[in-house]
């Protein structure tokens, strides 16, 4: 296979924004237990949109190594690549944890609010800023943060074993990439990466694929190992999610002005879609009884989401974004010494 020049790909945002939405999709379809009927077709169609998060982590997995090979990065810059790292995902993470307090504490005010009173647990607030939560079991205030852990956990575990997988030993890469990935079948835990580290692993190996340094058969052998793996500890559903980002990292080139909207807002419609969409469908099942008006209102929530985030993305996001691309990596003969030359 001809390998095409390393530079951005576009056809990755059609796929984050999809991932995005489908999410949003499932929580707006699935979050509330009795807005939608189980008969309905929102609620049928709607329940496998969990399962972008899973394609997320296969584009981390990716992505991050792809940018880093791109950055010529190496161990001794460790400690840049992770202030990057926050710099670009922290800003909104917290903003967003301020609109969440924020929009629960109005939400107490109203006269048709019938949960609990507010209250605060400054304890698991303390515990967000380091994605702590995860270790200690203490509850998010939004469901979606612990993908966050997950993600932050992966991006301490590649900036650790990246030079390995660019080595020109490929048995240190397939022992890298083989412990990370079988961690998973010793260490279960919901809240660790290694649970998910298979789905890390199909990304990690199109990475290695897409700049040369893992021939076809070799590809091709590890992906089929990899996806048998994802069969084993899972089901067939999520060889869809280790899939679907194969054809569009290999073979779509696609870009639209919607495509890359979506994968412009797509962190921040994950971060703001239940607070905001998932609010207007919890207003709905006080108000309306009518599965049609409910179902209408599914994508009312969505539409809600997508502007809210596109406002988010461009006075939270995209500062913080802009921010961490000024932050590169030394130059220097020995980053040079760690590209390898194209099998």
């Amino acid at each position: 296979m001809e390998k095409k020049k390393l530079g951005y790909l576009s056809s990755l945002d059609l796929l984050r924004g999809l991932a995005a939405v489908a999410v949003c999709y499932f929580h707006f379809t699935h979050g509330n237990p009795d807005f939608l009927s189980k008969t309905n077709i929102l609620y049928q169609s709607g329940r496998f949109g969990f399962l972008g998060v899973d394609v997320f982590f296969v584009i981390s997995g990716f992505v991050i190594p792809y940018a880093m090979y791109r950055g010529m990065y190496r161990f001794r810059n460790f400690g840049t690549f992770l202030i990057k790292r926050v710099i670009r995902i922290e800003p909104p993470y917290l903003i967003s944890i301020i609109i969440v307090i924020a929009l629960n504490w109005l939400s107490t005010l109203s006269p048709y609010y019938r949960g609990v009173g507010f209250s605060l647990d400054f304890t698991a607030l303390a515990l967000h800023l380091g994605y702590l939560n995860a270790f200690f079991e203490y509850p998010w205030v939004n469901d979606v943060y612990w993908t966050l852990a997950i993600e932050f956990q992966y991006y301490i575990i590649i900036a650790l074993i990246f030079p390995l997988l660019i080595h020109s030993n490929k048995y240190f890469s397939f022992i890298a990439v083989g412990v990370f990935g079988m961690m998973g079948f010793w260490i279960t835990g919901h809240n660790y990466i290694f649970s998910y580290g298979l789905l890390f692993v199909v990304g990690i190996l199109l990475f290695q694929f897409k700049i040369g340094y893992l021939k076809d058969a070799e590809f091709g052998a590890l992906l089929l190992i990899a996806l048998l793996m994802i069969y084993v500890k899972f089901d067939n559903r999520y060889l869809v999610a280790a899939i679907l980002p194969y054809f569009f990292i290999l073979y779509f080139d696609l870009s639209t002005k919607v495509s890359k909207f979506l994968g412009n807002i797509s962190y921040s419609l994950y971060l703001v879609h239940i607070p905001i969409g998932g609010r207007i469908i919890n207003i709905c099942e006080t108000l309306f009884q009518s599965e049609q008006i409910r179902s209408v209102f599914v994508f009312v929530a969505l539409a809600a989401s997508i502007f809210a985030a596109w406002i988010f993305f461009m006075l939270i996001e995209k500062p913080a974004m802009n921010l961490a691309k000024k932050i590169g990596y030394s130059k220097t003969k020995e980053n040079q010494e760690l590209k390898p030359e194209p099998s």
